[in-house]
């Protein structure tokens, strides 16, 4: 990392239910100023993210009970029904497939990253994607 808080003010709701991968994400982005909110499955996602209106949701698309693909159809229909700006989704998954990365799209993720997450990329992703939020 460069020293510079990237995150700085962004609020961020990590939705991972490997808890080492949770607690490392939510390390790499708190060191970067992020505020995360971190759930272990969709549904807590969900509850989280209606709760905190944040400005990403990092989320892991293999989910026990619930995947990552009913957690945004929730958000979405919850920021459409609010009208609420919408969040950053960022889909997170250790599928290699072409077809998951079409269907994330598809289901309302901006954005698709595949694991294990390279810490710079993703802190700059994240912040570009939340920079040009605030734009558009």
């Amino acid at each position: 990392m460069n020293g510079l808080m990237r995150l700085e003010r962004v609020t961020v709701v990590v939705v991972e239910d490997d808890p080492s991968s949770r607690e490392s994400l939510a390390m790499v982005l708190e060191s970067e100023g992020a505020r995360v909110v971190a759930a272990a499955d969709a549904e807590e996602g969900v509850e989280a993210a209606l709760r905190v209106a944040p400005d990403v949701v990092l989320c892991d698309l293999d989910l026990p009970a619930m995947d990552g693909f009913y957690l945004i159809q929730r958000l979405r229909d919850d920021e459409i029904r609010n009208d609420r700006q919408p969040s950053v989704a960022v889909a997170i998954t250790g599928h290699t497939d072409e077809a998951y990365r079409l269907r994330s799209i598809g289901e309302g993720f901006h954005h698709f990253m595949r694991k294990p997450a390279e810490p710079d990329r993703l802190v700059t992703l994240l912040a570009d994607a939340v920079a040009a939020r605030a734009v558009g």
